[in-house]
């Protein structure tokens, strides 16, 4: 009989592409991973991943596995709790928390603030969100919630909460040379400017600028926000992002903050789930929890 916890590393390496991040879900050493794998290799007489530039990809068994290797592990778990009754201050749930850099920077802080307090054996594990797999992650499990401007992300088969409306506003180091009591449109496009990447959902800027057949200057692409603090007090470079984040930053640095030059729409951060069966309570405490969170913001 196979041992099911070979099952569970499987799952985990095909969810995440990656031994490494595996073994940190699995809270495993890497060679723990790896030498699991390959006692399921042999069991099965197929290499099951291959190595790509990005870690690595399923064979078609692999693949053809999956669906069966999940829905088995989510039985057993639902099986599980099902005996067991949910409460906040006792339980060792993990929850796997999708976050946009908005999230990172203003909802972290105070979720942690609240969970060690009032459910302090609860652990967080949090995925920085990539707008066109945030569907499958929740539909899979990878994900429990998603935190994150959907505007622009189709998700029939998601469940999706609006909890507040946000703006995007331009801050500078505060002894900017150039950029001192007011921004003018001008004054935006001349200098240089650092920008997240569009995987992360803020696209709106660029996309408002190339309606009016304008293009800022991007001399610093980042996977996300909750990096900048360094780099805005340290260069000349300018940064368009979320209100509540830029008040964050002006809050621990020599930071101003300027209204944009041009009108950009408003956008929802919205909290997103997929309706599955097991660990119903558990789930429900944690979507009501942020949404309460978010309106102390």
């Amino acid at each position: 009989m196979i041992d099911l916890s070979l099952i569970k590393v499987f799952i985990i390496i095909y969810e995440t592409k990656n031994i490494s991040h595996a073994a940190d879900r699995l809270n495993l050493s890497q060679p723990s991973v790896t030498y699991n794998l390959n006692r399921l290799r042999k069991y099965l007489n197929d290499a099951l991943f291959e190595r790509d530039k990005f870690g690595v990809k399923p064979t078609k068994l692999a693949q053809s596995l999956y669906p069966s290797f999940r829905q088995a592990i989510t039985d057993i778990e639902m099986a599980i709790t099902a005996s067991q009754q949910f409460d906040p201050k006792t339980s060792t749930r993990i929850f796997r928390l999708g976050l946009s850099d908005l999230g990172e920077i203003c909802l972290l802080p105070s979720l942690i603030q609240y969970l060690s307090k009032e459910a302090p054996f609860i652990k967080i594990e949090v995925e920085e969100i990539q707008s066109d797999r945030v569907e499958d992650w929740l539909i899979d499990g990878f994900l429990d919630v998603a935190v994150f401007n959907s505007s622009y992300t189709v998700m029939p088969k998601i469940e999706s909460r609006n909890v507040f409306e946000e703006r995007y506003m331009c801050i500078a180091h505060k002894h900017h040379p150039r950029v001192k009591n007011q921004l003018s449109l001008e004054l935006y496009l001349q200098e240089n400017h650092a920008a997240v990447k569009s995987s992360t959902g803020h696209i709106e800027i660029d996309q408002r600028l190339k309606e009016s057949g304008l293009t800022r200057k991007i001399m610093l692409e980042l996977p996300h926000f909750s990096v900048l603090q360094d780099v805005i007090t340290s260069s000349e470079l300018l940064v368009t992002l979320p209100s509540r984040a830029a008040k964050v930053y002006a809050r621990n640095g020599d930071v101003n903050i300027f209204e944009l030059p041009f009108s950009v729409k408003p956008f929802n951060v919205s909290v997103n789930w997929y309706n599955h069966r097991d660990d119903l309570d558990a789930r429900t405490w944690f979507i009501n929890k942020l949404q309460e969170l978010f309106k102390l913001l």
